[in-house]
């Protein structure tokens, strides 16, 4: 009998002592109706907690404050409604919320991700309407010479639709992030599904390549332009072929689109402005002529390598009906961005040029997408 008791004392005495040493149970991150952001982080041995969002201007963080249970929190805002990606600053190290499985991948590492509802984000909001479908493509890359990843979406009834044939538009990345960005961070499935759904936009199929053909961990840096190559390599002789031999895809320029943020942006120009015979349908977000050691140098070695293009213009307007350029007007990249709308002007390039609010920001580029997207062929022939 007393052998009982104390084994059963011995078993309580352990339970205790594990429900001590279980961190507290909380919540990260939780939104409130009006659009307050409250994010919470357990690390009882940190000395500062800081909340760094992209909804903040440059440079600003929220400092978090610390519970008796070793629980930091904090609460910002009221915030607009968007989509955005945090981070929390422990002792000078960025790292994600642990406690919130949305998140950001990329080189520059993971960062958590927050949905706030509301009005201004409705166009990328789950809705009750036909959703189409996004695949996953591992294919052997001739030009890079390893395996390479594509995601895919196709609109709805497009399993069911076995007759049709679609047009494409090519959506590339930015430097540090992945094929998977579009759809996990710029929500594009949900914006051409809420798009097709209101009548705004053709049904189309949206192809995102991996812009990074040259490995960004290398100990040996890729050249100025050395990645952009061999991803153009990598697009017109892997990817396009791949898309257009398993996808019931619409042929021909006019039933192609190719569009990118940042480095795919300027990827874009690359090869937009070298292959108009193959996309009618140019989008550049948040891009412009490049760097140089000078603003006059880039624009030269601009308009030296696509002089093909910007000397034949009444050509090139006939090949791509839709030239859109958009940046941010906090964007560091604007001055670039106005020396390519300038350069494009002085030859006379049919082009659209868009200075929106915001800077170098996936909030920017998911709008950006959702204003290109309904203009995209409506004039193919």
């Amino acid at each position: 009998m007393n052998r009982i008791v104390i084994l059963t004392l011995c078993a309580c005495g352990l339970f205790a002592q594990q429900q001590a040493s279980r961190p507290p149970r909380f919540r990260s991150p939780e939104v409130s109706a009006d659009g307050r952001i409250t994010v919470r982080f357990h690390a009882p041995q940190a000395n500062e907690v800081k909340l760094r969002g992209e909804w903040m201007a440059q440079g600003e963080t929220a400092v978090l404050e610390k519970d008796e249970n070793g629980v930091w929190s904090v609460t910002v805002g009221p915030v607009k409604p968007e989509y955005y990606y945090y981070s929390l600053i422990v002792d000078g190290t960025s790292v994600a919320d642990p406690k919130n499985p949305a998140l950001k991948q990329g080189v520059q590492g993971p960062m958590s991700m927050v949905n706030v509802p509301g009005p201004e984000a409705d166009f990328f909001a789950w809705k009750d309407v036909p959703h189409g479908s996004v695949h996953v493509h591992w294919y052997e890359s001739k030009a890079v010479g390893r395996g390479r990843r594509v995601h895919v979406y196709t609109p709805p009834g497009y399993e069911n639709n076995t007759k049709s044939k679609y047009p494409v538009l090519y959506l590339l990345h930015g430097s540090g992030d992945t094929d998977r960005e579009w759809v996990e961070v710029g929500k594009a499935n949900l914006i051409l599904d809420n798009l097709i759904a209101g009548g705004k936009a053709a049904p189309m199929i949206l192809v995102m390549p991996d812009g990074h053909a040259v490995d960004l961990n290398s100990i040996y840096p890729p050249g100025p332009g050395q990645n952009t190559a061999k991803f153009e390599e990598d697009l017109l002789g892997d990817v396009m072929p791949l898309v257009e031999s398993t996808y019931r895809v619409a042929s021909g320029s006019r039933n192609r689109a190719l569009a990118g943020l940042s480095m795919g942006g300027g990827q874009t120009l690359a090869i937009g402005l070298t292959h108009p015979d193959r996309f009618s349908f140019l989008g550049v977000f948040s891009a412009g002529v490049g760097f140089g050691p000078s603003p006059e140098a880039a624009k030269q070695q601009f308009e030296e390598r696509y002089a093909a293009a910007l000397t034949a213009p009444d050509r090139l307007d006939k090949q791509v009906p839709l030239f859109w350029i958009g940046i941010g007007k906090a964007d560091t990249g604007l001055p670039s961005a106005k020396l390519l709308d300038e350069t494009l002007t002085r030859h006379n390039v049919n082009h659209e040029f868009h200075v929106s609010d915001g800077a170098h920001q996936w909030w920017v580029w998911r709008h950006y997408l959702a204003d290109f997207a309904p203009r995209l062929f409506r004039k193919a022939s």
